[in-house]
């Protein structure tokens, strides 16, 4: 089961095959592919030649943040549970490299210790449970410097313990350790309801707690155009097209396909990212011209942590960022914002339109 994670090896030899196949998150309904992966290989690059390129510039403004590049790196649970440093090791290469990082409230390393090493740092909550509770965590958020809030809208839980990704518990094995997480005082993650019954009205409260604070706020698990404008009713500066990973099921529409009909409904003044199966640089410009303003990257971030430590994150980014540069090069452009909408096509040389593609 190849997964084209930087450092393999080392990590399923440090973190063992069970809590690998976690990192993995195949859900049980699908196969050994990741979908998301398969469909950024759907698309292919058309270089523009003679373009008379001396540099490339990735830098971007990203929900109010000066970045190195169109790069995010996402949330995971259990920090810990990968590496010693867990998230102290990410946040400081982050922080070296000039690239937001998002956190999941079922990781173990408190909040203000993450900000303390970077200050382009995003909490990531579930939108499950009482309202209050997230409130509560948004205060906690802006107290301790975040500057902005991820919130997941779709599928936030994970209720079945037949569907869990790779059938590992990792919240039993934060219990086992005593481990607590930052959404939570008790080890392991807050339990929550198995099915929560969000509508836009928490939302839009969350929303305007998320305002007062001057933050940003986030809204992920977005596939469906219909879904944008409440969104953006509800007070989202931004909107992540993301399949959770196609952890719990395989058969929600991967991100890649999703991705042009949400920027199509989106506002000119909502950001739009998208998350799942970027790897390469080339996935960073393929992202860029189905509509994304900035990708997403999760699981090659923590095999890096679990193979190869702070180093191994530092590595593996810089040579997302490197690569991304070489190709916007190739491409014939000196921004990222500069590539055209035909140097984007098919694998069988159909052209791509944002809005739709013609899969």
């Amino acid at each position: 089961m190849s997964s084209m994670f930087p450092f393999e090896a080392e990590a399923r030899a440090a973190i063992g095959d069970d809590l690998y196949r976690y990192l993995l998150g195949r859900a049980v309904d699908g196969g050994a592919e990741d979908a998301n992966e398969a469909a950024l290989r759907r698309f292919c690059l058309l270089p523009r030649l003679m373009a008379d390129v001396q540099s490339v510039d990735l830098g971007s403004r990203i929900l109010g943040l000066d970045v190195a590049a169109p790069i995010i790196v996402g949330a995971f649970a259990g920090d810990r549970l990968f590496h010693p440093d867990g998230l102290i090791a990410v946040a400081r290469a982050c922080h070296r490299l000039r690239l937001p990082l998002v956190v999941s409230e079922e990781t173990v390393t408190p909040l203000a210790d993450v900000v303390v090493c970077h200050d382009q740092v995003l909490l990531q909550l579930r939108a499950a449970g009482p309202v209050e509770r997230v409130l509560a965590l948004v205060k906690q958020a802006g107290d301790a410097g975040a500057r902005g809030i991820v919130l997941t809208v779709l599928a936030p839980t994970h209720p079945i313990q037949g569907l869990r990704p790779g059938g590992f518990d990792v919240g039993q094995a934060l219990r086992d350790k005593i481990w607590t997480t930052i959404g939570s005082d008790r080890p392991g993650p807050e339990p929550l309801p198995a099915f929560p019954n969000w509508t836009s009205v928490e939302v839009a409260e969350v929303a305007a707690h998320v305002r007062e604070r001057g933050l940003s706020l986030v809204l992920k698990g977005i596939l469906r155009p219909g879904d944008v404008a409440p969104c953006e009713k509800a007070g989202a500066n931004a909107v992540m097209v993301s399949n959770i990973g196609l952890r719990q099921s395989s058969r929600w529409l991967p991100a890649p396909f999703a991705l042009p009909g949400v920027r199509a409904a989106a506002s000119p003044e909502t950001a739009v990212l998208v998350d799942g199966g970027i790897r390469h640089g080339s996935d960073i410009l393929v992202a860029h011209l189905l509509g994304a303003h900035a990708a997403v990257v999760s699981r090659p971030v923590l095999s890096a942590l679990a193979g190869g430590g702070e180093n191994g994150v530092e590595s593996y980014l810089q040579g997302l960022i490197d690569a991304t540069r070489a190709m916007t090069m190739w491409m014939g452009a000196g921004r990222i914002e500069d590539l055209a909408e035909d140097q984007l096509v098919m694998a069988d040389g159909r052209t791509v339109v944002r809005g739709h593609y013609n899969g």
